[in-house]
């Protein structure tokens, strides 16, 4: 099966073609802006020529091959009018936010980070959507994607970050689970994995079952 990988950055967007690849298919990408900076401000100022850009790119993809849309971004997911999208592209397309949804029925208090607040705030109404009883709550970390980017070590990142107390706060709180809410973040899973007491959710492989079904 030869998926088409679409992110915000082409950091992300190869961090998903490789990822697809690992898993034993073929794949294309395309990245809808040039650095995490301009997805951020295209996310919240350009939202309809963000949309178009998205379209374009699916369809670009459907062209050389694609079987299905791998949407490898959360804040994307939920800055752009993903019904629409999926409408005008031919193939089925997931994204990280279909499987918050399809999860969201088995926790009562669920911590996230995220890219940045307006991605944190979609993944809360995905949740809600399907759990109106379950608590959301979390953090956008925009510097933490850039440092990534920069491809800083990941031990180096979740120290300097301070990850550890963040992730103990959540835990705190009550949280029953914490949502890698950006593609990115995998990056530093296993420093999150290995410090913090709750299940780790990172929607990777569940899009691509969901795509399996689908094809």
């Amino acid at each position: 099966m030869k998926l088409g990988v679409m992110a915000g950055t082409p950091v992300d967007t190869q961090m998903g073609v490789d990822y697809v690849i690992s898993k034993g298919y073929e794949a294309v990408g395309f990245a809808c802006s040039k650095s995490a900076p301009e997805q951020n401000e295209m996310q919240i100022l350009h939202k309809e020529e963000l949309l178009q850009i998205a379209i374009n790119g699916c369809l670009d993809m459907v062209k050389q091959g694609a079987e299905g849309i791998y949407v490898y971004c959360n804040s994307l997911s939920g800055a752009i009018d993903m019904y629409r999208l999926k409408k005008e592209v031919p193939v089925c397309v997931v994204t990280p936010l279909d499987i918050y949804k399809m999860c969201a029925a088995d926790y009562k208090r669920l911590s996230v980070i995220a890219a940045n607040g307006q991605s944190l705030a979609a993944i809360e109404r995905t949740i809600l959507s399907a759990n109106p009883e379950c608590v959301v709550f979390g953090a956008g970390l925009l510097p933490l994607v850039v440092e990534i980017e920069k491809g800083t070590p990941s031990q180096v990142i979740y120290d300097s970050f301070q990850l550890k107390k963040l992730t103990d706060s959540f835990v705190a709180i009550g949280c029953d689970a914490f949502i890698l809410g950006c593609t990115h973040f995998p990056y530093v899973e296993k420093e999150i994995t290995e410090g913090i007491a709750v299940k780790v959710i990172n929607p990777s492989d569940a899009m691509l079952e969901v795509l399996e079904k689908n094809r």
